[in-house]
């Protein structure tokens, strides 16, 4: 058990809502574009997971033809074609699940570790879920018109960088980009902290 099985599951949950949502939007929509780059971006981070278990796996035959194709499955990117195949995801889920005792244990010893992956997590949860919203609020009055705009504006939002090129003019837009800068203090905030504890730590060790 560690802190990237805790973020894999939570990742594996938020994507299947994500898919979802797509049975309930128009496929040549932005928005429908967007939550298609997201989940390209989850797929690079379960295809990352299953080649770091298949090779840290004593057996790796034994991995791939028990578990490891489903992983590999549900790592294929985003194709009409292929949406279906996503559903193995859940299996994920449930083989963390299953080691919920362990679980357990995990966090109430590794409480700072766990604490950075939840903040990892909600961090890429309200990224997603303020970028997707921007874009359907603004999409028809302001100047943030496609998913592109979307990615990029979030991503200057949330690094308080804030260029002003792409800015929303709602007042429900407004809110989201407060939130959104609110939550990248809180990221880099934590993460400069998980830096700085690392760090201490290694020096006591080789101290």
């Amino acid at each position: 058990m560690s802190v990237s099985n805790i973020i894999i599951m939570l990742l594996s949950i938020f994507s299947i809502l994500l898919l979802s949502l797509l049975f309930f939007i128009p496929s040549d929509s932005e928005v429908y574009r967007l939550i298609e780059y997201f989940d390209f971006i989850l797929c690079i981070v379960f295809l990352y997971d299953f080649i770091n278990q298949l090779v840290q796996a004593k057996n790796k035959w034994r991995y791939f033809y028990t578990v490891g194709w489903l992983d590999l499955l549900s790592s294929i990117p985003l194709v009409s074609e292929f949406r279906f195949i996503r559903i193995f995801r859940i299996f994920r889920i449930f083989r963390i699940i299953k080691s919920i005792k362990l679980l357990v244990e995990f966090v109430m010893k590794n409480k700072s570790a766990s604490l950075y992956g939840f903040v990892v997590f909600c961090a890429f949860m309200i990224l997603v879920l303020s970028t997707t919203a921007v874009l359907y609020v603004e999409k028809e009055v302001g100047n943030i018109t496609t998913a592109e705009d979307a990615l990029w504006w979030s991503f200057i939002t949330i690094t308080t960088v804030g260029y002003g090129d792409f800015y929303p003019v709602t007042n429900i837009g407004k809110l989201i980009a407060f939130i959104l800068i609110v939550c990248g203090i809180a990221t880099f905030g934590a993460t400069i902290s998980y830096i700085t504890e690392k760090a201490s730590s290694f020096k006591a060790k080789n101290g």
